[in-house]
């Protein structure tokens, strides 16, 4: 004959007891602290995010490359100084501008210098079956023939565009040619004036804003004509 065990006292469920005389229903304090602390068993709790310890209103993606970035000012100064550089042993008579970069610190130059302002455009060619490299292209105005000439562009690496850009100046008569860049890098190719020799990622002020034209050169190269 089956019997009914009797319940453990350990699980069974204590009587509610009464609340003390003078306490008017109000819970004790353990038992605000049981409610306060009590979680659903269906809730599922998502890790907390630990809060971030750097302001986060500077980006922190970038910290461990080396990047320079230039203001409109500091980019005006460093255009001053290499104009001061080039004119104590070059006298050119025409800047060309290699777009795009090339255009702003081009157009900036020949206003420093006094002279006149010829932007270009230097294109590659990688399609060419058999090229063991990309193959540059491009035209120089006739205005050049007889003149001397800075070629100029934002940054120098290998050399290549500045060096077809000068022969294709002495292809229209160009009397003397020289080069000059904003930025070149170190171990590359060494242009014949450089303001900024850097290995670092430059960012110009032009690459992520809105400009504006002034008097002194046009920076759309398309408009330019380049």
């Amino acid at each position: 004959m089956a019997t009914k065990r009797a319940t453990p006292k350990a699980a069974s469920k204590a009587a509610p007891k009464a609340p003390p005389k003078g306490s008017k229903g109000k819970p004790s304090p353990n038992q605000q602290v049981e409610k306060l602390v009590s979680i659903p068993s269906d809730m599922i709790l998502a890790p907390q995010a630990e809060a971030p310890r750097q302001l986060t209103g500077r980006d922190q993606s970038r910290q461990k490359s080396s990047v320079q970035e230039l203001s409109w000012a500091e980019f005006d100064r460093a255009v001053q100084a290499l104009a001061v550089s080039i004119s104590k042993t070059y006298k050119p008579q025409a800047v060309v501008g290699v777009a795009h970069g090339g255009v702003f610190v081009g157009g900036a130059l020949s206003s420093a210098l006094g002279c006149e302002f010829y932007p270009v455009r230097i294109s590659r060619r990688s399609r060419d079956k058999g090229a063991a490299k990309p193959k540059l292209s491009g035209e120089m105005p006739r205005e050049l023939k007889g003149k001397r000439v800075l070629i100029v562009d934002d940054v120098v690496s290998s050399g290549d565009t500045l060096e077809l850009a000068t022969a294709l100046a002495q292809k229209v008569g160009a009397k003397e040619v020289d080069t000059a860049a904003l930025v070149a890098r170190p171990g590359g190719f060494a242009p014949g004036f450089c303001a900024l020799p850097t290995e670092a990622l430059v960012v110009f002020p032009w690459d992520y804003e809105a400009v504006t034209e002034d008097d002194r050169f046009d920076v759309d190269p398309d408009k330019a004509g380049a």
